[in-house]
């Protein structure tokens, strides 16, 4: 074979150079291991962080550069020894890749799968081309002394050790399609690289079989092309299998792409008519011959259905098939130092009903609190509009050592009536607690002194009470004292008396009361009507001493 304005012939000592330098390196030895499994830890963890110079560092100490030039070699040759020599390297760097990558897969901490990961999982027909480039000019190299030694190694590893790697970690992930799609990318660098290497090989006379230089050229090339097909026929089968997958892999990320592109453009048209909303993601999968789409969009207010039919009938129309159209609203505002962009009346609205309701509350919470305070340890936590629309009602939930009473409510209501409109209605909800330091419980000497506050009073009315009862309602007596609030006093008594009292008696008991606990106070008189019978205790019967009864 023979290429204008290249030397087709080089000399028996060089190529006697060629065979011993390519047999050195597809030779197995121990730092052809060592340099094989170092060369995948760090193309592993460059995958595994994402970073592209980190896997060409791999790409640059990876020995397989020698192996697969050994199997191009021994082939085109015919050098049986070479070929074997060199094939047994190379699977055992294939085995020492994928468990070093699978190991290090198993390891805990994984990051996630990132775009150098993924590149190398979805090979493609440019894949190939680059194969086949990095093929030829590794070989060229090493028939070029001109060439530096250096590119073999990097034209070789660029294609081949990376995928390697991806196919242990997505194998040890589970991700069994992902490494089905790195192997294949390997075979086919594998294969095109070795085609590749052996063209050169053949053009520049290492596939020479005959050496007399007096043998004619025409039936030289002949047996060269003959030798060569049928050397390497099968490897060119395999290549042009694996291209034709990597082919409609090609043309399906091609599709995907113009789909992508063209879903990011209808909807961003579509997002721009609505004030302040701007589409921030988009992707789509197909399921069940339907294209599912997913669109991320910031948004001062969540899309309705109404939008996002018409958004889907525009992507229906600008594809050409059925699309189900999901719109995920992230509730988004942009300010500026002179407040909300992209505002709008609505917009506006909400905003003042927003900040009314907040004040509402604010001054509530204000009133409530006021209240509590006389309370020893009560604490308002929560207080939040309740009931249907329209309607005035607060609930307010208090932390306490005891429930707040209605008398309580009572009063913080008629302050926010006073504020809000008698409409207002008030619920308290207490959550009964203790609190607590290092030394004691708090707040219980306060409790203490309130507790023994009411029963000094009840126990002060009670008697008083009963006093008045004895000297002007005969048979009358106090069933129950309830002390319902201190401040301000009110006070529940409870009696069962043979008659109600007349309008004269009852101002009187209360004025008896108020000389003992003075004038500032409210009381609640309940009666329930009933007597009183006292018997004398009876007396024993007394005995004989014979045991007879003495009536």
């Amino acid at each position: 074979m023979n290429l204008p304005g290249m030397q087709s012939e080089i000399k028996p000592k060089r190529r006697r150079e060629i065979y011993e330098d390519v047999a050195e390196r597809s030779r197995p030895s121990g730092s052809y291991y060592v340099m094989m499994a170092l060369s995948t830890i760090i193309a592993a963890y460059g995958l595994l962080i994402n970073s592209a110079a980190v896997v060409v560092g791999a790409m640059l100490v990876a020995p397989l550069m020698g192996p697969i030039f050994g199997i191009a070699l021994g082939l085109a040759s015919g050098n049986r020894r070479l070929f074997w020599a060199a094939l047994q390297s190379e699977v055992i760097g294939i085995l020492i890749a994928l468990v070093v990558g699978a190991a290090i897969g198993l390891a805990p901490l994984r990051l996630p799968i990132g775009s150098e990961w993924l590149v190398r999982t979805q090979p493609t027909l440019y894949d190939l081309a680059i194969a086949l480039a990095s093929g030829l000019a590794g070989a060229y190299a090493l028939i070029d002394e001109r060439v530096s030694p250096a590119l073999p190694g990097v034209a070789i590893s660029v294609a081949v050790l990376p995928p390697l790697a991806t196919c242990g970690l997505t194998a040890a992930a589970g991700h069994w399609h992902m490494a089905g799609g790195a192997m294949m990318l390997f075979i086919a660098n594998f294969f095109a690289i070795q085609i590749a290497a052996a063209v050169v090989f053949s053009i520049f006379g290492m596939l020479r079989v005959d050496r007399d230089p007096r043998a004619r050229r025409e039936e030289t090339e002949g047996l060269e092309f003959i030798q060569f097909f049928k050397r390497f026929g099968l490897s060119i089968v395999v290549l042009l299998i694996i291209a034709a997958f990597m082919t409609r892999t090609l043309i399906s990320l091609t599709v995907d792409r113009q789909i992508a592109s063209t879903i990011d453009s209808t909807l961003t048209s579509a997002v721009r008519t609505i004030t302040g909303a701007r589409l921030s993601e988009t992707n789509f999968t197909h399921e069940n011959g339907q294209l599912r789409v997913i669109a991320r969009v910031l948004t001062p207010r969540a899309f309705d259905t109404q939008q996002v039919g018409v958004m889907e009938d525009d992507l229906q129309e600008a594809l050409g098939q059925d699309v189900n159209l999901i719109v995920r609203s992230m509730i988004s505002r942009d300010m500026s130092r002179q407040g909300t962009v992209f505002t709008t009346e609505e917009d506006d609205q909400l905003a003042a009903e927003e900040r009314q309701r907040r004040e509402f509350l604010q001054r509530a919470s204000q009133i409530a609190s006021k209240h509590l305070e006389a309370i020893p340890g009560a604490e308002l936590t929560d207080i939040h509009r309740s009931g249907a629309d329209g309607d005035l009602s607060l609930t307010a939930v208090v932390r306490a050592a005891e429930p707040i009473g209605p008398d309580t409510v009572s009063a913080i209501q008629k302050d926010m009536r006073s504020e809000f409109g008698n409409s207002l209605q008030l619920t308290v909800r207490t959550v009964l607690t203790r609190v607590a330091d290092s030394d004691q419980f708090l707040f219980e000497d306060q409790q203490r002194r309130l507790r023994d506050e009411r029963e000094a009073l009840a126990s002060a009315v009670r008697t008083s009470i009963d006093s008045w009862l004895d000297a002007n309602v005969k048979e009358a007596l106090v069933d129950e004292v309830e002390v319902e609030s201190l401040q301000p006093r009110r006070i529940l008594v409870a009696l069962l008396t043979p008659r109600v009292l007349t309008a004269d008696e009852a101002p009187a008991m209360r004025d008896a009361l108020a000389a003992v606990i003075g004038p500032r106070f409210e009381l609640t008189v309940q009666y329930e009507l009933g007597g009183r019978v006292t018997l004398a205790p009876e007396a024993p019967a007394s005995q004989t001493p014979g045991g007879e009864t003495e009536d």
